[in-house]
């Protein structure tokens, strides 16, 4: 294989290693918490309210940093973005970077692993992949709309199976909507508490600010189940 060739197959797949080797020895992941955000609370209010341009690039990096190492922390990161830029702009913020970081990752598994699985894999396996891909977008929405898998496992598999990249961008774009939109409220309402000066605990979770977003989360979760529930009784 020559030089140029291992980099545009390999290539994004080591810039992944890079950024999961980095997050794992420095304890980065560590630094995506509510008490990060309450300790460099006046901080970052006076980031955004005087550079929001540059704080809105920064937090778009740094979302899909965390999303590409396939550390913990997307979710909270959607909070962080409500937080710091209210419902819309945050939600906006954050579904870009879920577009973007699940490409990447994606992309890294595809250009590395699919062709080489699509050459050794046995029969059963070709089938498995047929069926995913001829209904890729329909199976990636809805485990990225019901978080029951680590946010990375969707964008591996779909990577390994060689399915379509803007297969994996409108299932993205559908499925992880409604999740960032109401996070980044929780997070709007998580951010006027701090404000006002209230602390990090339980009692945040009794005010209006923060429980309509929850009811909000817990519909969403109610309504994805009875859509699968659904669709299994049709097939």
């Amino acid at each position: 294989m020559t030089p140029a060739g291992f980099v545009k197959r390999f290539g994004l797949l080591t810039i992944v290693a890079a950024l999961i080797a980095g997050a794992v020895s420095t304890g980065a992941w560590r630094w995506v918490s509510l008490a990060a955000l309450q300790a460099h609370h006046a901080d970052l209010r006076r980031l955004v309210a005087f550079h929001p341009e540059f704080a809105a690039g920064g937090f778009f990096v740094a979302f899909v940093v965390v999303i590409t190492a396939c550390i913990p922390g997307p979710g909270l990161m959607m909070v962080a973005a409500g937080y710091l830029f209210g419902p819309l702009v945050g939600g906006a913020l954050s579904l870009a970077a879920c577009i973007a970081g699940s490409a990447v990752v994606f992309l890294a598994c595809r250009s590395a692993f699919a062709d080489a699985i699509a050459r050794r894999a046995g029969p059963k396996v070709r089938d498995l992949e047929q069926t995913l891909r001829r209904n890729a977008f329909s199976y990636l929405a809805t485990l990225k709309l019901i978080p029951l898998l680590p946010f990375f496992a969707p964008n591996v598999a779909a990577g390994l199976a060689g399915v379509r990249l803007s297969a994996l961008i409108a299932a993205t774009a559908l499925g992880n909507a409604p999740v960032c939109f109401i996070l980044a409220w929780l997070g709007t309402g998580l951010g006027h508490v701090l404000d006002r000066g209230g602390p990090v605990n339980a009692r945040l979770f009794a005010g209006p600010e923060v429980i309509f977003p929850l009811l909000g989360l817990s519909m969403l979760a109610v309504a994805s189940i009875a859509w699968r529930m659904l669709r299994r009784r049709r097939s």
